[in-house]
């Protein structure tokens, strides 16, 4: 009997610049932009066929179930998932677990479906099905990889392009971005709901709006710095967009992600941030010098330092079929 199965491989993400513009109810009023970049900290997905395992038991997980009806998947399937981080570390690791599956199951059924493709279907199931009040950035960036500028119109029209940065300034970019981890998990959509929910006050709305017109302008500042190659001021607009992010929401931060923050300016980072919605996850600092100096007393702070590249292929799914004898 032939056993088919397949491996699919997709990059978390880290979001550069324009961060939170892409949620709907605010790309709606006027339009989303920001950059994101795939790093090299992966969620695995694999499926094989099975006769002991039924979707029922599969699609018990809500992501799971949606993605087997989108798919169309009838057969008895056994689906597991790695990830190389723990979930609600900011990286988008939701939106990577939809595209991961999606393009495993399209690939064991030997449809062809592009990258981009995925990312619009698992953008479909985590907003329309699933109902999160979220954007679609990180299904677009973990399914399409490298460092790319994306816009969202007020129709939710996705449209992408890849940044033109010169590799030494890539080279670079990854040796000033340091990484940590707070092992304070967070659930990225009760950190926007807190900031949509400021909608429904007048006094808050205007504050939230305006904040997120800063972050969208100082995106467009970002991007230009990195095409230019300035990457000290990109990490200034690091700092600024962190300051007016924390405007959003007060669970976008914390007494003790404060105290790390200001111990990071202290130790010589230029500017830093928290990844994804905030309140908890990773902290990225841009340090351009004395970088081991500023290691070691981030490290004694207690937060614990993650190696990090950029991933340039995106998702990527591999059949295998072998021969089973009972």
């Amino acid at each position: 009997m032939k056993v088919r199965s397949v491996y699919s491989k997709t990059p978390l993400r880290i979001t550069l610049a324009g961060g939170g513009t892409d949620v709907l109810w605010y790309s709606r009023l006027y339009g989303g932009a920001w950059v994101s970049a795939a790093i090299d900290k992966y969620v695995n997905v694999y499926i094989s066929d099975s006769s002991k395992t039924s979707n029922k038991i599969n699609s018990t997980h809500p992501i799971i179930s949606q993605c087997l009806k989108l798919a169309n998947t009838k057969r008895n399937l056994e689906i597991k998932s790695s990830s190389d981080v723990p979930p609600g570390s900011g990286l988008g690791g939701s939106g990577a677990f939809e595209v991961g599956i999606l393009n495993a199951l399209y690939r064991f059924q030997e449809k062809l479906v592009t990258q981009e493709q995925l990312a619009q279907k698992a953008t479909y199931i985590e907003i329309r099905k699933l109902k999160k009040p979220v954007g679609p950035q990180d299904q677009y960036i973990t399914a399409l990889g490298g460092i790319k500028y994306f816009e969202i119109d007020k129709t939710g029209r996705v449209t992408y392009e890849s940044l033109k940065i010169k590799p030494e300034t890539v080279s670079l970019l990854e040796e000033n971005l340091l990484f940590f981890s707070t092992n304070i998990q967070r659930d990225a959509a009760t950190v926007l709901n807190d900031a949509k929910k400021g909608l429904l006050d007048n006094i808050k709305s205007n504050k939230i709006i305006s904040a997120l017109n800063e972050i969208k302008s100082l995106g467009l500042l970002a991007k230009k710095f990195l095409i230019l190659g300035k990457l000290d001021d990109f990490g200034s607009t690091l700092h600024q967009h962190w300051l007016i992010k924390k405007r959003l929401s007060g669970k976008i931060s914390s007494p003790k992600v404060d105290e790390w923050y200001n111990e990071a300016l202290k130790a010589g980072a230029i500017g830093g941030k928290m990844m994804g919605a905030g309140g908890g996850g990773w902290l990225v600092f841009y340090v351009n010098k004395n970088k081991n100096r500023f290691r070691e007393k981030m490290v004694k702070t207690g937060l614990k330092e993650q190696k990090v590249k950029f991933d340039w292929k995106g998702t990527r799914a591999i059949a295998r079929d072998r021969n089973y004898h009972d």
